[in-house]
């Protein structure tokens, strides 16, 4: 169970300070701005926002991306503060066929609202809930909890008044929720939890306060979770798994599934009590990893000494997914390349800061009617992360990506096999030694850059393609440079170009086509499925959803960089 944003698996559960208990309101007012309704009315979530490539199919080998406000707090394994302006609101393009078939964020929390006494018994939760986290230090203004807004909507939180930009309207506590803390667990289990990964180490608090049911603190909390996220890759069996059909996504489920059955072993081998009532029962288990991974919050403060921790935040994880959307993109008139995307972020709540005392605040970012549903980006991410963590796949992600190569040396050996000819005796070295050069200068020309999407794309080994023909600099410079032959790239401040690239672009194309034929199906047999609507269940639709989306932005690569 590795996340692929945080290295830290391994890591000991950091010592949390618990902060102290914010100053009460009235917890009628609290009650009445956070009561739950029947159903909710969904309004169009639109801003605009433009941004420039750093991995692209252009001439460049590096690109500027926008500037990022400073914020006091970093938010990482469930979402990542919005930091750009929005504009003018403008109305949606209309996607293609297969995303409008597409499944959304609550679908992997439906069930959340599914309990022994139906919708009658959730709304009485919810109420409870709400008291119960009131008189724990949240706070709420003009927000309410949709239980049901029909068709796929399935729980969340909705405005119930016009909600200005920069307007507070959630503040949690971090004493409210369920923090990945040692000392949280029995004495006896603190040992093995601080070699456990997070989502192990939550998933068992998650079990001992269900253990302990009505006696629990935080009883009123774990009712209202759900029990199993079903479209969660953890209960692939190894049929889902082949409908995947991603490799690199393949790879990691089955590496997090042997990691889930391995800990639940190693627990009850070690450290039974920390598994509540899940000690004979797997699947009891596999679901509570299923619930963290789909809705814990991380968080980093801005001390570095504060640590990074996890947590479970009632109220808070009710916001489901607003996430970017392409609307428009822009290409050159001659050679067709891309030289401008519009995105339109969807949500429109945001984390503004973490107090002192520990209070995680949440502000919306633009103007909100009432009656529209409020969204909160989980975050910049592939479709890789949102599929394994949070059991949904977004159906027009501009953030979603596909690995070409695992890194430079595979990308030389696949080379070296595509055309040997180039490669044999003393001139296999000199091109070698010149993709390396060529991969170096781009690497440090993205560091140089100074923003963390450069820090990021340069410490990332894979070479990927994203959708509309985008390429990573790094791996065309590599390619060019097999070409050239030469240990030098070309001028320090441009890149490498003429034929080279052409043949460069025209192995990227190739390596695209040859991924698509590995998958048993294809893009129009994906949509034609999407569209039929003949699923086993939600979480067979997701497999669909996330592999149409995967060969989508190979099918769009290999169209634009194909020689004709």
């Amino acid at each position: 169970m590795k996340d692929d944003d945080d290295d830290d698996d391994d890591v000991d559960a950091c010592a949390t300070t618990r902060a102290s208990r914010a100053a009460r309101a009235d917890e009628d007012d609290v009650i009445n701005a956070l009561a739950p309704t029947a159903h909710a009315t969904h309004a169009r979530r639109r801003s605009r926002a433009r941004r420039r490539m750093m991995m692209m199919m252009t001439d460049e080998h590096c690109g500027e991306r926008r500037a990022r406000r400073a914020t006091r707090m970093r938010v990482d394994a469930r979402a990542t503060p919005r930091t750009r302006e929005r504009t003018t609101p403008r109305t949606t393009a209309r996607r293609r066929a297969f995303a409008r078939a597409g499944v959304r964020a609550r679908d992997a929390r439906m069930n959340a609202m599914d309990g022994d006494g139906g919708a009658a018994n959730a709304i009485d939760d919810v109420r409870a809930l709400v008291s119960w986290s009131a008189s724990r230090g949240a706070r709420g203004s003009g927000l309410t909890v949709s239980l049901d807004g029909g068709g796929d909507a399935g729980r969340g939180l909705e405005t119930t008044r016009e909600v200005t930009r920069g307007d507070a309207v959630l503040s949690t506590p971090l004493t409210a929720g369920i923090v990945d803390d040692a000392a949280g667990h029995p004495e006896s289990a603190r040992e093995v939890m601080r070699e456990a990964p997070w989502g192990v180490r939550l998933a068992c608090r998650l079990l001992q306060e269900k253990k302990l049911g009505e006696a629990s603190v935080y009883a009123p909390y774990v009712k209202t979770l759900p029990t199993r996220v079903p479209t969660s890759p953890v209960h692939y069996d190894d049929d889902a798994l082949a409908e995947v059909q991603y490799p690199p996504a393949v790879t990691e489920i089955k590496e997090m599934r042997a990691a889930c059955r391995k800990w639940h072993e190693t627990l009850r081998e070690r450290a039974p009590e920390a598994l509540g009532d899940a000690f004979f029962d797997y699947e009891m288990f596999a679901d509570a990893v299923g619930v963290v991974h789909s809705r814990t919050y991380g968080v980093a403060s801005a001390d570095d000494n504060a640590g990074y921790f996890r947590a479970l935040l009632p109220l808070a994880d009710m916001l489901n997914h607003g996430g970017d959307i392409v609307t428009s993109v822009t290409r050159d008139e001659t050679t067709g390349e891309l030289t401008d995307m519009t995105v339109e972020a969807t949500d429109n709540i945001a984390w503004s800061r973490l107090d002192d005392d520990g209070t995680i605040q949440f502000a919306a970012t633009r103007d909100i009617p009432e009656g529209e549903e409020a969204l909160m980006s989980y975050g910049e991410r592939s479709n890789d992360h949102f599929l394994i963590y949070y059991g949904f796949a977004p159906d027009n992600n501009p953030h979603d990506d596909c690995v070409l190569f695992s890194n430079l040396e595979h990308a030389m050996v696949w080379h070296s096999v595509a055309h040997p000819e180039l490669w044999e005796g003393p001139e296999g070295t000199v091109r070698e030694k010149a993709a390396n050069a060529a991969y170096e200068e781009v690497t440090k020309a993205l560091e140089a850059d100074g923003s963390a999407d450069a820090k990021l794309a340069a410490s990332e080994p894979r070479l990927k393609v994203l959708g509309y023909g985008r390429v990573d600099a790094r791996l065309l410079s590599a390619f060019a440079a097999m070409y050239a032959g030469t240990e030098a790239t070309g001028d320090v401040d441009g890149p490498v170009c003429g034929d080279e690239l052409k043949f460069a672009r025209a192995d990227v194309a190739a390596r695209c086509e040859q991924l698509l034929a590995q998958m048993p199906t294809t893009f129009e047999e994906d949509v034609d499925a999407l569209r039929s609507g003949a699923f086993r269940d939600d979480a067979e639709r997701v497999r669909v959803i996330y592999r149409a989306c995967k060969k989508k932005i190979l099918r769009e690569t290999l169209d634009m960089f194909k020689l004709t």
